[in-house]
């Protein structure tokens, strides 16, 4: 997928995987991701399917449940460092006790601040829960006397990966298995507790819209204008930030979530691909040859020099000199992933139950009344 392997990573594989297997000619296409899940059931169908696909993690159960996947359990412990895989990787690569799709690269959220305020408000970055709610009232002194637009964090209301990651840290769940379907889960007491917790989160340090999510306006915008002091994102918006404010080069930094357990990490949400093999493939003995190249040391490392996490959580000191890499390894070491299930596509459809609840809370209806009705419409779509 586009942004995924860098130029010189493909063009070394090519070369060695041809060198070392004469005859066999590697053709690698680029793809966008807009679009790319109808080209994905097409390309599966027909009958000459690539060899090896790029697929986004949260939608291997979609194509193995449909019977468009190969079956590579038995190949598992052959890759380089299988047993060490990101667990946000590895689990949604599974479909019915089964693995699909092999750990390609990771992508979570960090908490992405200004180095630059922290210094001119005298304060340090918060290692717990606590200190991270602390922020509000220093930050809010030294900055939002001539700006009150100003605030601590930009957090949109219907940001719904940081509502995971508190659920998950409560040790609640989205959604579990019921019978031969799913139901939802934000009202049991543990989904109430994260949901609490993004409230609470919400009201120490944010102003922001309850009722627009992280993209509306993009939210790297507020921080490079600032009108935030942190937000919660993806590495490409620290870089987009700078992109947005030249001066800001140098002065941004990270930080993981908190966990609310001392000396610990609320696990993020761990997004990313995996690779697997169409079952249609005339080569699938090469094909799994191939995606243990680009999924064993040497490849993961070159990704990670090149700014991606690597697949496995053996491979944590690779980035040791690039900060923001560092703490995505290990915020995401710790990560989780949607529910397994192709259903789960469904609930992330518009309108969103979980935005949806995150802004009712916000404007005042009960946790337990708003999570009641979230979980009926996961439910229903989780069951369809």
């Amino acid at each position: 997928m586009t942004g995924s392997l860098p130029d010189d990573v493909a063009a070394s594989l090519k070369k060695d995987f041809e060198g070392s297997h004469p005859g066999v000619t590697v053709e690698y296409q680029v793809q966008q991701w807009d679009g790319i899940g109808e080209k994905l059931t097409t390309a599966l169908a027909g009958d000459q399917p690539p060899d090896v696909l790029e697929i986004g993690n949260t939608q291997v159960a979609q194509y193995a449940a449909a019977g468009g996947l190969t079956d590579l359990s038995d190949a598992v412990g052959t890759f380089e460092n299988s047993d060490s895989w990101l667990p946000g990787l590895a689990e949604p690569g599974k479909w019915e006790g089964k693995t699909y799709g092999v750990p390609f690269y990771a992508g979570t959220r960090t908490v992405i601040y200004r180095t630059d305020l922290f210094e001119q408000a005298g304060v340090a970055v918060p290692t717990t829960w606590d200190e991270l709610l602390a922020l509000g009232e220093p930050l809010r002194a030294a900055f939002g006397a001539g700006n009150p637009q100003f605030m601590p964090l930009y957090l949109p209301g219907q940001q719904w990966y940081t509502l995971a990651s508190l659920v998950w840290d409560e040790g609640g769940e989205l959604a579990v298995p019921a019978g031969e379907g799913w139901k939802g889960a934000l009202a049991t007491p543990q989904g109430q507790a994260g949901i609490a917790r993004y409230q609470q989160l919400y009201s120490a340090l944010s102003t922001a819209p309850a009722d627009t999510d992280e993209a509306t306006p993009q939210q790297y915008e507020i921080l490079s204008q600032s009108g935030a002091a942190m937000m919660i994102g993806l590495p490409w918006e620290l870089a987009s930030a700078v992109e947005a404010a030249p001066e800001l080069d140098g002065k941004l930094g990270v930080f993981a979530l908190p966990s609310k357990t001392a000396g610990k990490l609320a696990p993020p949400f761990v997004g990313g691909s995996d690779l697997a093999v169409p079952l249609g493939s005339d080569a699938p003995d090469l094909a799994k040859e191939f995606i243990g190249l680009v999924a064993g040391t040497d490849t993961q490392t070159a990704l990670a020099e090149a700014g991606a996490i690597p697949n496995s959580s053996a491979l944590a000191g690779v980035a040791a000199d690039n900060e923001v890499l560092q703490t995505g390894i290990e915020a995401a070491a710790v990560g989780r992933a949607t529910p397994v299930d192709p259903t789960w596509a469904s609930v992330e459809t518009a309108p969103n139950p979980l935005k949806d609840m995150l802004t009712q809370v916000l404007q005042g209806v009960p946790v337990q009344q708003a999570a009641a009705a979230a979980d009926d419409l996961i439910t229903e779509r989780m069951s369809s």
